[in-house]
């Protein structure tokens, strides 16, 4: 297994990148149990970012926030409207460093993003999710 030698304290760059690539693999694994897939994604996710700060490493920070924003997303444990509070707070940190100018790319996919959790947002008022969705 990769982190037996790309260990934290050995190797952190590579061990964050390692834990944020797990974490999508668990996010999108099909066998075992979805759930616990997900907390799982989530947990590799927040491991990554212990590394992966904004400070030192921004875009790798924000890539990583965007996977834990769909994570949270897709999340079934918990409570659903927490869950996607804590997406759009994920997305929208993302866009402070994924902006339009700088990775229009990545700026629209995590655009698209926080536009899915908008549309499914429990907490608000419904026309304003929408909108902020549209927007």
């Amino acid at each position: 297994m990769a982190l037996e030698v790309r260990t934290r304290e050995a190797f952190p760059i590579d061990w964050a990148m390692t834990q944020n690539n797990l974490g999508s693999t668990y996010r999108e694994r099909i066998t075992g149990q979805k759930a616990q897939n997900l907390e799982d994604a989530i947990a590799c996710f927040q491991l990554a970012l212990e590394v992966r700060t904004r400070e030192r490493f921004p875009i790798d920070w924000a890539t990583t926030q965007n996977n834990l924003g769909i994570a949270y997303s897709d999340r079934i444990e918990g409570e659903k409207a927490q869950n996607l509070e804590n997406a759009i707070a994920c997305f929208q940190l993302a866009l402070e460093v994924r902006t339009r100018e700088s990775f229009p790319i990545d700026w629209a996919t995590t655009q698209n993003n926080l536009g899915n959790a908008y549309l499914y947002r429990i907490e608000g008022e419904k026309a304003q999710n929408l909108e902020d969705a549209f927007a």
